[in-house]
């Protein structure tokens, strides 16, 4: 080395050993770089990278320096090439320059160059972080490529001229047509045309890649039509961005797009049947009565027939229960049922009676359906109602006209009784007498005669006052009603009979509720309390211990008034459907007429009640008496 560092290429080596490789120069035998070429000079740098000793007497050939190039045959090729002007450098691991299993990932490059007619050199260097980027950077290429190619979404690059560089396979079936009609097209092109929704042509100046291009911006989800020849429109979605080289210069931009034409028709399905449903809405918001509730029934929301029946202001609603409409017409059980149903996710339809601010009743016709939060959690109750007071009062009419109907029924048939039985009797009675005395009897048979005539007379007369109190009925049903005290009517009662109360030693019990009020026709309730409570005096049983208890009270939209004694009783197995027939009498008692039941079932009936008893003979009897809390304002026909 030391001959080689003292010759002409001296300047050489003083070059060599600042350069950032590994230089190795060898002396050639012969003029062709045989094999057996003698290493002459290595620079420091060289002999960092290949470990070897080489004695200035005694120097290495070439192929016992690269032993394993050697072995594989390359070296020999690198030889071969080297009067090459265009000659390339090979790449090697760490493994090839050393005679040792090296663990080092390194990797050099070697280059082969003639010095002069009889010498060459190898240049060395690590390029191994030159090799893991560029081995990183194809990888991320090759990966790049498979996610393009496996996007649903379609990818096209274009160059600044708005020519097609790249397209994805995406992109080729979005597009209906193959990768190779789509590269080398401007994205312009009359191979496709873009247009609005409405049909008409999308303006190329406003295209996503036109302003990519033209005004270096970024858009996002721009939706319109494509249309490629002999295809139906697809709709795209569409974002586009411009591309910049390592300089931060324009060199082209890049789209993707979606294919969303299966959302659009669904959207589309969608509007249409919300714009069908929102009309629907809208007939319902029109002609029913709305509101939505919470899971408490506080109310959320009131549509303006709910306002308008209700009598409340909007104010007045939001934020109140339904309670606040509630007319205390239903019982407990009817909430209780309706309200477990809906919290469990059943619809729900009932009639339901309500009471205005105003005090008004009116029946409303209710659906009511849960509404889903997003956790599908009942969040609140919309229900849907229809005003049918009219439709309920015209049944109701119906109804109690058909009661009525058959109630007079039964009275005319006591009338023809009374008529063809009773009159006829006595009108068979008084022919009998006064043929009688057409036979000219004696005086004393005259007198006998005559009294006959007197009672039978007396009888006829008392026949006619039961018509007149039947007669009577008829003709107090369309009298008005009014508010009445039901402990004042009851005192007016006991009044009226106080003597008879207090001559046979009875003691009386009243359990009125406080403040009970009926609304009634008067002169009805003034009957039904004289004939309940003078029948209970009538038929007294005892001397000492006899009492009369009189009780009235509320019960589940009726008012129930009851009248006890401990009297006689009746044997209801025997005249239990007797009872309150006319001129039936139990008792051999000289005041009974077998008229006053009769005539008080009449009366509880025509006002739309019940009445009913319970009795022991020999123990005494209880009727009671039921009454509608809120009649009508008067009692028809």
């Amino acid at each position: 080395m030391e001959s080689f560092n003292q010759n002409s290429h001296s300047s050489f080596v003083l070059f060599a050993d600042k350069l950032p490789f590994g230089v190795f120069v060898f002396e050639s035998p012969t003029l062709d770089f045989s094999l057996e070429s003698k290493l002459i000079y290595a620079n420091t740098l060289a002999k960092s990278f290949i470990e070897f000793q080489s004695q200035p007497e005694n120097p290495l050939t070439v192929k016992e320096l690269l032993p394993n190039l050697q072995k594989e045959g390359v070296l020999s090729h690198i030889l071969s090439d080297i009067s090459k002007e265009n000659g390339s450098p090979i790449y090697l691991n760490a493994e090839l320059l050393s005679d040792q299993i090296s663990e080092s990932r390194k990797v050099y490059s070697l280059l082969a160059k003639q010095l002069s007619d009889n010498y060459f050199f190898f240049l060395f260097e690590d390029v191994t972080e030159l090799s893991f980027a560029e081995k990183t950077f194809r990888e991320n290429e090759s990966q790049l490529d498979r996610v393009l190619k496996t996007m649903i979404n379609g990818v096209v690059v274009v160059n600044l001229q708005g020519q097609i560089i790249y397209a994805n396979d995406s992109a080729a079936n979005i597009l209906s047509l193959s990768i190779d009609k789509i590269e080398n097209k401007y994205f312009t092109s009359k191979d496709w045309r873009q247009i609005r929704e409405d049909g008409n042509p999308f303006p190329a100046e406003e295209l996503p890649l036109t302003l990519a291009l033209g005004n270096q911006q970024t858009v996002y989800n721009c939706e319109h039509g494509i249309i490629a020849d002999g295809e139906k429109v697809k709709w795209l979605s569409v974002n586009a961005s411009p591309l910049y080289n390592a300089d931060g210069k324009l060199e082209g931009a890049t789209a993707s797009f979606l294919d969303i034409t299966e959302f659009k028709n669904t959207q589309n399905t969608i509007e249409l049947k919300n714009r069908k449903l929102k009309a629907i809405l809208d007939a319902i918001e029109r002609s029913a009565i709305v509101s939505v509730a919470d899971t408490k029934g506080t109310i959320l929301r009131a549509n303006k027939k709910f306002i308008q029946i209700s009598g409340y202001s909007e104010k007045e609603l939001l934020g109140s229960d339904h309670r606040k409409l509630n007319s205390k017409f239903h019982p407990k059980e009817f909430w209780e049922k309706m309200w477990k149903d809906i919290l469990s996710g059943l619809p729900w339809e009932g009639v339901i009676r309500n009471q205005s601010k105003q005090g008004n009743f009116f029946w409303l016709q209710t659906f009511i359906h849960p509404l889903y939060d997003k956790n599908d959690s009942i969040e609140s109750f919309l229900s849907i109602r229809f005003d049918i007071t009219e439709e309920v009062e015209a049944l109701e009419n119906t109804n109690r006209m058909l009661h009525f109907t058959g109630i007079q029924n039964s009275r005319l048939q006591n009338f023809a009784y009374i008529v063809s039985h009773n009159i006829r009797q006595h009108s068979s009675n008084f022919t009998s007498l006064i043929d009688l005395l057409e036979e000219n009897p004696s005086e004393e048979e005259r007198r006998n005669i005559v009294n006959m005539l007197h009672a039978s007379s007396d009888k006829l007369n008392e026949t006619i006052t039961h018509l007149n109190d039947i007669i009577s009925i008829n003709q107090m049903l369309n009298k008005p009603m009014e508010i009445c005290s039901i402990n004042s009517e009851v005192q007016k009662t006991l009044n009226i009979l106080k003597g008879s109360i207090e001559s046979r030693n009875i003691q009386l019990f009243l359990e009125i509720e406080d403040h009970l009020e009926l609304k009634i026709i008067p002169v009805y309730l003034e009957s039904i309390l004289l004939n309940l409570v003078s029948n209970a005096i009538k038929y007294v049983r005892l001397k000492n211990g006899a009492f009369i208890r009189i009780s009235a009270k509320k019960k589940a939209g009726q008012v129930q008034l009851t009248v006890e004694d401990n009297g006689l009783g009746i044997d209801l197995e025997k005249h239990g459907n007797k009872i309150f027939g006319m001129f039936k009498t139990f008792h051999k008692n000289e005041d009974a007429r077998g008229i006053g039941l009769f005539i008080t079932k009449s009366q509880v009936e025509v006002l739309g009640g019940t009445i009913s008893v319970q009795s022991t003979e020999g123990m005494g009897s209880t009727f009671t008496v039921l009454f509608p809390e809120n009649p009508n304002e008067s009692a028809p026909i």
